[in-house]
């Protein structure tokens, strides 16, 4: 009875913030939708928790685009990595990038039952991709 009364809670309040992180990226929904279903595919490599908090994750996620290959993402309080192209080559905040921020604040709100602060991730205030 409990979870049935706050499941719509937390789908109205992941809906905030799936629209904050695009509006941060300059990204359209849809696309930060698609890091989402790329985030549900990810494996976890590793979750760096201190006990109070979880303070990153390491992803291993599949490509959309081909078969049987797999970039490594990295995202924390500092920085992020992907070994993808588009992150490599350009240094943009990729789909990947966001798939890791997305399952990071997962984990985050079901252990500790804390948001991740997007505002707190300067390195997020400074991507360069607008869509």
């Amino acid at each position: 009875m409990l979870s049935e009364e706050l499941t719509p809670q937390l789908s109205r309040r992941l809906r905030e913030w799936f629209l904050e992180l695009a509006d941060r990226l300059g990204w359209r929904v849809d696309k930060v939708l698609d890091s989402y279903r790329l985030a549900q595919r990810s494996v976890i490599i590793d979750v760096k928790d201190d006990g109070n908090v979880i303070s990153g994750v390491r992803l291993r996620v599949p490509s959309e685009s081909r078969d049987n290959t797999y970039y490594y993402v990295s995202v924390g309080p500092y920085g992020a990595k992907c070994t993808c192209e588009a992150s490599v080559i350009r240094g943009e905040v990729c789909k990947h990038i966001v798939a890791g921020l997305i399952m990071w604040n997962m984990i985050s709100v079901m252990k500790y039952g804390k948001w991740l602060d997007l505002n707190e991730l300067a390195w997020l205030k400074n991507s360069t991709e607008h869509e």
